[in-house]
């Protein structure tokens, strides 16, 4: 799909991954991650992995948890940042 070859050219053009060497990022095929389900993070042509490194930095509940999606939508419909 040509939206994906997009998205895979802004990533390398435009977006910076923390800890990459990005000289060598932009030589290799990117992986793109849409959305994460538990322990997994899934890229946009549906492959899952296993997420290993995010608990390390700021995700020990795992990705997409009802409970905390509940919580999260409570609290923007309190107070949100407008323009």
């Amino acid at each position: 799909m040509k939206d994906k070859e997009i998205l895979k050219q802004w990533d390398k053009e435009y977006f910076w991954h923390p800890f990459t060497q990005m000289k060598v990022y932009r030589e290799e095929d990117n992986v793109i991650v849409e959305r994460g389900e538990g322990n997994y993070v899934i890229d946009i042509y549906g492959n899952k992995y296993f997420d290993g490194v995010s608990s390390l930095w700021c995700n020990v509940h795992g990705h997409n948890h009802p409970k905390l999606n509940q919580a999260i939508c409570e609290q923007v419909n309190k107070i949100s940042h407008l323009q």
